[in-house]
């Protein structure tokens, strides 16, 4: 009596060989089934967390199949041998065909094929404004004001009739840094070779104007390499910090270097001590007010000396002051004016904080939870009224509305102080995570975990959800949400608070790929111009109002 074997029972025998099969292919297979699970799961609270257990399910139901699939063999040398060199092949197959780029803000890999070639770049015509009667300014991190809403009666928002056109375009060196502008200077930060460089090149036509170069480089497998932070230019200096901890005062003009402090030696620290806290790069865009240049401070790992922030002189780079108590985190200090109160605001490790400007004394403090080594907080502080400020942060934490009240002191010896309190907390809004929320017209946008989302800063609650652009940037221009997608592309919305149908968001007016690779830094609005950059490529587009449409420079692309 002939008995047909039964594939998924290890007591069989095929030549007097047990198979050993089924409890390793077994798992394989339900791990594998269970990553859609796993990622539909955490989807919504985390997009990262959702792509690494993916990721993880994965790699654990390889790994059993494979083993599964290895004991089927039984004792055959040459299935033995076959199984080894296959994988082998395979990645030294792969390895050639594409090379590593990075990774996404959502950490998946990205590779590109190792033939392919950049766009070609492009240089200005006879298209490019004069610049000689006016000015047009874009002077620090998120605009001229750090609040991320850009007035510019020369830039045409009219895309669905004159689509923008790429001015000009061509390669930088690695980098997060954004764009500031003055006096028909484009500056910015770039990695070159070992070196930190603040750079200006020429806004109408991308030419090299000067580069200042500092010894330094920060890289970090996941965040990648070079300068993090946006130039500030106050008048014709420039400030600047770099990744690895140096701020600078420079003529704008020229170049030339007028001083430059080294945070770490300040700190008594070196760069890989204070990168063991610090880990993703010094990302603070300095903060000029009146005659100091105020910058996060930082230090050792658990150093219980420790400043949050620092301020130098803005003449001479001597320190005047420093204060706060907590590690810094990756946003950039505010300058703020609560109940008539000037403060500076600083979002630190594991907390919120505001300053008095004249020495730095920490005025008031909220928890707000972050590890600069990790789950970094990277979010700048949103102010809504004299009161409310927003905080937000990724990594599933979601934004909290916070107000501040002035309570009046009862003596000499207890004097007035501020009382915070929490308004309202969501961890399903507002996740941002290298970007920040903006507010505009009693609504904030943002990108939240990557997804456009407006929400009333009132209660904290969504009015509608759009489309998905990854961990970009978001700003909004005359009344109109920029975003400048993870993946490079240029998009163009209205800022309305009312919904579609379906609770989506308004439709797109019009979407243009502009940059290849990975996309984090900070668009710049300065007059007709807009600057768009990466770790690889610079492209400034014109969008002037009256000019006619070139389809042959920018096509809209849908998705």
């Amino acid at each position: 009596m002939s008995v047909v074997a039964n594939p998924f029972d290890s007591n069989r025998s095929q030549n007097g060989r047990p198979k050993r099969l089924s409890i390793l292919l077994l798992l394989g297979l339900v791990s594998a089934g269970c990553i859609p699970v796993a990622r539909a799961a955490l989807y919504e609270t985390d997009h990262q967390f959702a792509n690494l257990a993916g990721m993880g399910l994965g790699m654990l139901a390889s790994l059993l199949i494979y083993a599964g699939l290895w004991r089927m063999q039984g004792r055959s040398i040459k299935s033995h041998l076959i199984f080894l060199v296959l994988p082998v092949v395979a990645l030294i197959a792969f390895s050639s065909l594409f090379r590593f780029v990075g990774f996404t803000g959502e950490t998946l890999p990205v590779f590109r094929s190792r033939w392919s070639t950049p766009s070609p770049t492009a240089s200005a015509g006879q298209d490019a404004p004069d610049l000689s009667a006016t000015d047009v300014r874009s002077t620090q991190f998120l605009g001229n004001d750090r609040s991320g809403v850009v007035l510019s009666e020369q830039f045409d928002s009219n895309w669905d009739k004159r689509a923008p056109k790429i001015l000009w375009k061509k390669a930088i060196g690695a980098g997060w840094s954004g764009f500031s502008v003055s006096q028909g200077l484009a500056i910015t930060l770039e990695q070159i070779d070992e070196q930190e460089s603040v750079s200006a090149y020429r806004l109408s036509d991308g030419s090299e104007v000067w580069k200042a170069k500092f010894a330094g480089k920060h890289f970090q497998a996941l965040g990648g390499t070079g300068p993090r932070s946006t130039p500030t230019i106050q008048g014709d200096k420039v400030l600047a910090q770099t990744a690895s901890g140096i701020v600078a005062c420079l003529m704008l003009q020229t170049g030339e270097v007028l001083w430059q402090q080294d945070l770490n030696a300040l700190a008594n620290t070196d760069q890989a001590s204070s990168e063991q806290a610090i880990a993703w790069g010094r990302s603070g865009s300095p903060l000029v007010m009146e005659q100091s240049v105020v910058v996060p401070f930082g230090g050792k790992l658990n150093d219980p000396e420790i400043k949050s922030l620092v301020a130098l002189d803005l003449l001479t780079g001597k320190v005047q002051w420093s204060g706060g108590k907590t590690q810094i985190a990756y946003a950039s200090p505010m300058l703020l004016t609560i109940q008539g109160v000037q403060q500076i605001v600083s979002v630190n490790e594991g907390n919120a904080t505001g300053h008095d400007p004249s020495n730095g004394n920490v005025l008031w403090e909220t928890p707000w939870p972050s590890k600069s080594n990790g789950d970094a907080c990277a979010s700048q502080p949103v102010m809504i009224d004299d009161r409310r400020i927003l905080l937000g942060k990724g990594y599933a934490l979601g934004s909290k509305m916070i107000q501040l009240n002035k309570v009046e002191g009862k003596s000499q010896s207890e004097p007035e102080g501020w009382a915070v309190e929490t308004l309202w907390s969501n961890t399903k809004v507002l996740k941002t995570k290298f970007t920040s929320a903006v507010l505009f017209e009693g609504s904030l946008y943002a990108l939240s975990d990557g997804v456009l989302e407006c929400v009333d800063p009132a209660t904290g609650e969504r009015r509608w959800r759009g489309g998905r652009y990854g961990q970009g940037q978001l700003i909004i221009v005359n009344g109109h949400i920029l975003v400048t997608t993870e993946d490079g592309r240029v998009v163009l919305l209205p800022a309305t608070s009312e919904p579609t149908i379906g609770g989506k968001g308004p439709k797109e007016i019009l979407q243009v790929p502009v940059l290849e690779g990975i996309t984090w830094n900070v668009p710049t609005v300065a007059g007709p111009y807009l600057l768009v950059r990466n770790g690889e490529q610079v492209a400034c587009l014109l969008s002037e109002k009256g000019m006619e449409s070139d389809e042959s420079s920018s096509q809209p692309r849908s998705e």
